[in-house]
């Protein structure tokens, strides 16, 4: 049906309005939506997983990476961007071309985005699975758990399972099931990882760490520890024994010390620490005298030398004290009374016996002091 010379003339207007709003939004995101930023300043910009194309352009504009979004969504869909983009860190600088900056998200990201964990000294691997499941949305303390069950029942020589140092006795030849075969192994640290990170990926990485930094222990300590006829995994148990017992750098070495005599001199350690990791290794105010008494491979009253394993994941200050041990003449240490989580030590049992009374006397540490053994 042919149209009227009234509707030519409308659609014809109607026309003219509709390219003159679009040269105006045009000219707006050309000229008005367009910060004001010195060109050449870098920016530093994310691109979140599952970000869409129109999103970045959005966020380029307003950084003043780019003048037009609008420009560069449409730029970017001539080079199929959203097919090729990739989550992670990118830099930029303020005033680029639009083209320079597609490709810079088409070469990729200078850093995968990354989630940050911490785990901190001290911590059992329980308690430090635990930790990591508060840290990681997708997994809980099970998924984690479920790594080193599958690399006890495996073994050393499968594929896919965690792998861990020679030194380090193989798991699956544990029978005694009151010892957990990787305490000790899970290195303490800050760490950056993928954000699609598996629990494989994050153990293995803190099991890593820990041989880096034992390489970083110098050759002559090592020598040192090989005439005490010392090993490497004995030398981390000793590790862990000085980290659960005090927090004062100072006295790692002293401590590391004070062991090295009682083991040369067939003394038990006595350490309350232990005793504590052997009922469980949760928190207690106290360790009480019939805990002494408890039938396990770690409790140090009633076995001879070291434990089996470490009680704890070790810091490299404790890690360096083990291989580092003072020349002292102390046998005992308990904590000082003044409750600054220090020590006192003594040569004699006679010493022991009046340090151990004034701290009893002085009455007043916190909990988690208490929870510091003594040697002795």
């Amino acid at each position: 049906m042919a149209l009227s010379r009234g509707s030519k003339w409308f659609l014809a207007f109607g026309l003219l309005a509709v390219a003159g709003v679009a040269a105006g939004v045009w000219w707006l995101d050309q000229n008005v939506f367009v910060p004001d930023v010195e060109p050449g300043q870098p920016v530093e910009y994310e691109v979140a997983r599952g970000q869409s194309v129109r999103a970045v352009g959005d966020d380029l504009a307003e950084l003043g990476v780019v003048r037009s979004s609008v420009r560069f969504r449409l730029a970017a869909e001539e080079e199929g961007l959203s097919q090729r983009l990739q989550p992670g860190a990118f830099e930029f600088v303020t005033g680029m071309e639009i083209e320079e900056a597609i490709e810079v998200l088409l070469a990729g990201p200078i850093v995968p985005p990354q989630i940050r964990f911490t785990v901190q000294e001290g911590l059992t691997v329980e308690q430090t699975l635990e930790r990591l499941a508060e840290q990681f949305d997708a997994y809980d303390a099970g998924d984690f758990r479920a790594v080193l069950d599958d690399r006890t029942a495996a073994g050393a020589n499968a594929a896919g399972v965690l792998q861990i140092p020679e030194w380090v006795p193989e798991p699956g030849l544990i029978e005694d099931e009151d010892i957990e075969p990787y305490e000790g192994l899970l290195f303490p640290e800050t760490y950056d990882v993928a954000d699609d990170a598996g629990p494989l990926d994050v153990l293995q990485r803190m099991v890593e760490q820990l041989g880096r930094t034992l390489s970083a222990i110098p050759d002559e300590l090592i020598a040192d520890a090989e005439e005490r006829e010392r090993t490497l995994y004995e030398n981390l148990i000793l590790a862990s024994l000085i980290e659960r017992e005090t927090r004062v750098d100072e006295e790692r070495t002293i401590i590391a010390g004070v062991i090295e005599n009682r083991l040369e001199e067939g003394m038990r350690l006595q350490i309350d620490a232990t005793v504590v990791y052997a009922l469980g290794g949760g928190p207690r105010d106290q360790v009480f005298l019939s805990d002494l008494e408890t039938e396990h491979p770690h409790n140090p009253y009633r076995i001879d030398g070291l434990p089996p394993t470490p009680i704890a994941g070790v810091g490299a200050a404790s890690l360096r004290a083990a291989f580092e041990p003072a020349e002292v003449p102390f046998r005992f240490y308990v904590l000082d009374a003044a409750c600054d989580g220090s020590h006192v030590f003594a040569e004699t049992g006679e010493e022991h016996e009046t340090n151990v009374q004034a701290f009893r006397d002085a009455n007043r540490c916190l909990e988690e002091d208490l929870e510091d053994g003594d040697a002795g």
